[in-house]
């Protein structure tokens, strides 16, 4: 349980920082076909003081996260959210634990320094999850998780239209 999130309590919104690790997805299924939702992992989620809250926590990768662009890894992201409790855990085993929900005002607080930072699909979902299956294809191959390609054309096809548009 994250006792610290606990504390904070739901009543505010709070401004935090947390460390990108990386991209991923969670997986639900509609009439036994996959459907896949982005996911990214932000690491030591401190409060603006400076305040330890919590060593991890996943979020949602939305359209204000994708607007920051390519995320690299030790990026440091700026952002309002409310405390919100959850149940983790098989239908039968559920515990409560805490997050981080509705987060706002997300900002690039500190960039790891690259100036080739790729462009990513922000439209097209499609193609986004296969952005998140390449950019993590050797974990996911060892951890025996779905790397579609139909994801990974998609993702190509996306990254061939985008270059055309450019020139």
């Amino acid at each position: 349980m994250r006792h610290e999130l606990k504390r904070i309590g739901k009543l505010e919104r709070h401004t935090f920082t947390g460390v990108f690790k990386r991209t991923g997805y969670k997986t639900a299924y509609h009439h036994l076909n996959p459907v896949y939702s982005p996911t990214l992992l932000l690491t030591e989620i401190r409060k603006l003081d400076g305040k330890l809250i919590t060593d991890h926590l996943w979020f949602n990768y939305t359209k204000n996260f994708l607007k920051l662009g390519q995320l690299l890894p030790g990026d440091v992201i700026q952002f309002d959210a409310r405390v919100a409790n959850y149940s983790k855990g098989y239908y039968l085993c559920q515990t409560k634990d805490y997050k981080l929900s509705y987060p706002t005002k997300i900002r690039l607080h500190q960039g790891v320094p690259n100036p080739n930072r790729q462009p990513i699909p922000v439209d097209d979902h499609r193609a986004l999850i296969g952005y998140i299956m390449l950019e993590n294809i050797n974990f996911y191959r060892e951890q025996d998780r779905t790397i579609d390609s139909f994801y990974l054309d998609t993702f190509d096809q996306w990254k061939m239209d985008s270059n055309n548009n450019i020139m």
